[in-house]
């Protein structure tokens, strides 16, 4: 999966690349209020592709890690979990399946 988030990333940074290089050859053959929408559009989607690069201290993507509810953690009953994700322990830690 994280091959597939990786390649995804890779692709969306060259595609929104190639998106700019139109943009600016557009500009070259004829200027017009369209075509730097068009250039700004491009510039943005770049930029938009390189936030969604992972980051380069791991393999993974830069997204949160979160706990989720799983079946083996809680005993398949459903409970709270952190959504400060500053805090990376769950919020369920002293949570007892013996109390419910």
């Amino acid at each position: 999966m994280e091959k597939r988030i990786l390649i995804a990333s890779w692709l969306f940074l060259l595609g929104s690349g190639l998106f700019l290089i139109d943009s600016m050859f557009e500009i070259a053959q004829h200027f017009s209020p369209m075509s730097l929408l068009h250039l700004s559009e491009g510039v943005l989607f770049l930029i938009g592709s390189i936030f969604f690069m992972p980051s380069s201290s791991s393999s993974s993507p830069s997204l949160p890690k979160t706990d989720c509810n799983s079946y083996l953690k809680t005993q398949g009953k459903l409970v709270p979990v952190a959504t400060d994700y500053t805090d990376e322990s769950p919020v369920h830690e002293h949570y007892r399946p013996e109390d419910n």
